[in-house]
């Protein structure tokens, strides 16, 4: 029940909606016993089975000056008008009721709206800024699809089962309450007797709901893993057919597909069980609740049939309010699970922590350094083997460009990954103008950093907005100026649309080097103090990379750069290039430098030579 309480806690920014809405549902609840116990009196009343009442009752707060005064005013239009005019009277007065009972009905679901519609709002928020904060590391223990699904499909069930119970839970008790007593205002022995189904109600509903909670925390958990197939198969459809795999994916979500048929079978079972189990409670204490009266004291009851008989209608009104309770505490027990989801996410640790007060930085002055870093996927493994850095060292100066070589798994984009804080390092310092990296605040530090990378990451949107993404004021002669670095306004240019194209999910609709080409003219529009090509011209080809280096690497020649290459004719120019193998620094120097020595780098530079 954690998790619904702070849903509920949602509730104290709508605070008037919520008085309002308790009180139309009080009033909505008054009015429906009005209308119902007016039958009984008004036929007593016209068929004279009660002594009529010729003066008008003193004030008191009672049912009895109620009644009394009821029966002076029907009694005295009686006499006037006839019993016609009563009837009309009567059924003129249900109507009034009725209409006003069902307005105060309304009421509470139109503001209740807004409540319903404002904590959606709230959960979907708060979910989506912690999913952007969440570090790098924590997405690689989840899968993509789980987490879509809990945004999506646990969301949804926590406002099927757990906000669309709250007009019952605000109307539903006021009408048992109000029934309640006016059971005990007609009969208080047979009332009580009406309370022993409570505790077997009670048992039912604690048994009924534990099974539910844990069936429905598993359901949901296979919801996320069935959708994380999906998104499996979109995404690698085409290694899917080329490699004719079409049965053993079906297979594998066939299996995952009737486990959930499986448990929600259950849960739809266990779920359904409750109401008949309290309806038959409920009929079987009312034909009790007539056995006993007519058992115990069978004259009164005779006596008083009619009034008893209203007993039984209001217990018989009472039933659905019950039952509707029942069955809210089962959708609340079964949301509880999908709640639980939601905010496992909300309330994940946020590794990559900023310091209080943190320095804050525009410009990058002078130097970067890392100094004897090693680092690890897995902070809980302190065994150096596995360690995808081991003790790394190096510096880039203000205008330099450097270059990291090496074979793949070697650990060149972890270890740019580094710098802006993308991951956060157990050993060792990463200093940025003598300061350590984790002292700047993370956005200043961030904004230093113009980041391509081999897999390119594209939006479902136009061409534009994916050059432009993330700035504001920027205006369309600068987005062109980046894009003929990047070698990519020709291309755009002969689109459908020119700029305003939509390229699709992940850029789908562009070639890889499409796409590589806009990914690299969103790094440029944004000018960043120092460059970061991780693979940026893998997806190009021989004359593509050739005017992509003429016209991009005297633009990062004039910046700081960094620059991870397979292809070594794309780095001769750096400054200084680092030999990286297997987490460790082998050699550092320039192309010259690094040939005349004839160790580890020159070896990789022959036999990709002689590869090509």
């Amino acid at each position: 029940m954690e998790y619904l309480v702070r849903i509920l806690k949602c509730l104290k920014n709508y605070k008037l909606q919520i008085v309002l809405i308790l009180f139309v549902q009080l009033l909505y609840a008054l009015f429906s016993i009005f209308t119902l116990t007016l039958l009984v009196p008004f036929l007593q009343v016209l068929f004279r089975q009660v002594e009529p009442v010729t003066a008008m009752p003193d004030f008191s707060f009672s049912s009895r000056y109620i009644i009394d005064t009821f029966y002076y005013l029907m009694n005295t239009v009686i006499e006037r008008y006839g019993q016609g005019a009563a009837l009309f009277l009567i059924a003129g007065t249900m109507i009034v009721l009725s209409l006003l009972s069902n307005l105060c009905r309304y009421a509470g679901t139109f503001w209740l709206a807004s409540i319903r519609s404002g904590i959606l709002f709230n959960i979907r928020d708060e979910f989506y800024r912690k999913l952007i904060q969440l570090p790098l590391s924590f997405y690689e223990k989840q899968r993509a699809g789980d987490v879509v699904s809990r945004i999506g499909a646990d969301v949804q069930e926590v406002e099927w089962t757990i906000v669309s119970s709250l007009l019952t839970l605000c109307r539903d008790p006021f009408l048992i309450i109000v029934y309640l007593i006016t059971l005990f205002t007609i009969s208080v022995k047979l009332s009580l007797v009406t309370l022993i189904i409570i505790p077997l109600m009670g048992i039912l509903l604690s048994t009924i709901s534990k099974n539910i909670r844990n069936y429905s925390l598993k359901s949901q958990q296979l919801i996320g893993r069935m959708t994380s197939y999906f998104e499996e198969a979109v995404d690698g459809l085409r290694i899917i057919k080329g490699y004719n795999a079409q049965k053993y994916v079906s297979e594998q979500f066939q299996k995952e597909n009737f486990n959930f048929y499986r448990l929600n079978k259950k849960i739809y079972r266990i779920q359904e069980l409750g109401s008949p189990l309290i309806e038959f409670l409920c009929i079987f204490s009312m034909l009790a609740i007539m056995l006993i009266g007519l058992v115990a004291f069978p004259e009164n009851f005779m006596a008083r049939g009619s009034v008893l008989m209203l007993f039984f209608v209001v217990f018989a009104r009472m039933m659905p309010p019950a039952k509707s309770l029942t069955t809210t505490f089962y959708q609340v027990r079964k949301g509880a699970s999908a709640a639980s989801r939601i905010y496992e996410i909300i309330d994940a640790d946020e590794q990559i922590k900023e310091i209080p007060n943190p320095y804050h930085i525009s410009d990058f002055q002078d130097i970067l350094e890392v100094k004897n870093v090693s680092f690890s996927y897995n902070p809980l493994e302190e065994e150096e083997n596995c360690e995808v850095l081991h003790h790394v060292s190096f510096s880039l100066k203000k205008g330099e460009t450097i270059a990291i070589v090496g074979p793949s798994g070697s650990g060149k984009s972890t270890l740019v990954d580094l710098l802006p804080r993308f991951y956060d390092i157990r050993f060792g310092e990463i200093l940025v103008d003598g300061v350590p990296h984790n002292q700047y605040a993370i956005s200043d530090l961030r904004s230093l950093f113009g980041t391509v990378n081999q897999d390119v990451i594209l939006f479902d949107d136009t061409v534009y907005e994916n050059i432009a993404f993330g700035m504001e004021g920027v205006t369309e002669e600068q987005v062109i100026a980046a894009t003929k670095i990047a070698q990519a306004h020709d291309f755009i240019m002969e689109l459908e649309e020119g700029y305003q194209t939509r390229i699709g999910n992940r850029g789908m609709r562009l070639s890889g080097g499409q796409r590589q080409r806009i990914s690299i003219a969103r790094a440029i529009l944004r000018n960043p103090q120092i460059f970061i090509l991780d693979e940026a011209t893998s997806a190009l080809d021989n004359e593509s990379e050739h005017l992509f280096q003429e016209a991009l690497m005297p633009y990062i020649q004039q910046h700081t750069g960094i620059i991870i290459a397979h292809r070594l004719s794309t780095i001769r120019f750096a400054d200084r290039i680092i030999f990286l193998k297997e987490g460790r620094i082998l050699e550092q120097g320039s192309h010259q430098e690094l040939m005349e020595k004839k160790g580890e780098y020159y070896r990789f530079y022959t036999i990709q030579q002689l590869s090509e």
